[in-house]
């Protein structure tokens, strides 16, 4: 189990290994609850308090309070302010980033693929976060692990979708590879959340495949997940 924000004692922010099982989710379905809860309770958590972003590669960025159910469709992103929740993504080669707004009490999580970052998921949560009362200074983010620029190759039919940030395109040995945490580094720059406030789990998820699920290695094989959670203690 990897842990983020460990400077800020009130807050849980983890992510599963491997080991825990596959956490991927599909809604209306019992896919590996056992797992699941097995690992939420390792974490000291219930499962009636834990509200689940559906994961669709997109945008959305919903605000979450104990009246939410525990499923929210069509989002890859959650905030909230309630001391009681915490809030789960999957990832397997995408980039979970947790978000803390220190004074005013707002969590946040996103899964991070490429469309979502290409396309203004970072921008999506942070506003989400001003809507509600947060401030920039305030804002801290954690990056977990995902697919690294050494592995996450992109061919000539989504080239295109890089062109706003094609100083983290390079090319080698004829083929393009994308650094998506750099892109999400320089959009959180852009927003206004200093550097020194960025923390980032360098591990490379499709490189350590006894530690991870990988999408782009696993596949077509049967594909699993890891789960992202964050909330307060």
């Amino acid at each position: 189990m990897l842990k983020f924000f460990e400077q800020f004692p009130k807050t849980m922010a983890v992510m599963s290994e491997k080991e825990d099982g596959s956490m991927k989710l599909i809604a209306g379905t019992d896919l590996n609850v056992e797992n699941r809860q097995r690992f939420f309770e390792k974490i000291g958590i219930a499962k009636n308090k834990i509200v689940a972003a559906e994961i669709v590669h997109g945008t959305g960025v919903e605000f979450v309070d104990k009246n939410s159910p525990e499923f929210i469709a069509g989002v890859d992103g959650l905030i909230t302010k309630s001391k009681s929740l915490f809030l789960s993504v999957t990832v397997a080669d995408c980039i979970p980033v947790f978000v803390y707004e220190k004074e005013a009490g707002i969590l946040g999580i996103a899964h991070c693929g490429w469309r979502g970052i290409v396309d203004g998921i970072i921008e999506s949560m942070i506003k989400k976060v001003f809507e509600n009362g947060g401030r920039i200074e305030n804002i801290e983010i954690a990056m977990g692990p995902g697919i690294n620029q050494c592995h996450f190759e992109i061919r000539e039919d989504v080239l295109d979708k890089f062109n706003d940030f094609s100083e983290f395109v390079i090319g080698r040995n004829g083929k393009m590879f994308a650094d998506l945490k750099g892109i999400i580094r320089r959009q959180l720059h852009e927003l206004g959340v200093d550097p020194k406030n960025i923390e980032n789990n360098m591990e490379c998820t499709m490189e350590n495949e006894e530690k991870y699920f990988s999408f782009r290695r696993d596949k077509p094989a049967k594909v699993e997940a890891m789960v992202a959670v964050i909330g307060m203690k």
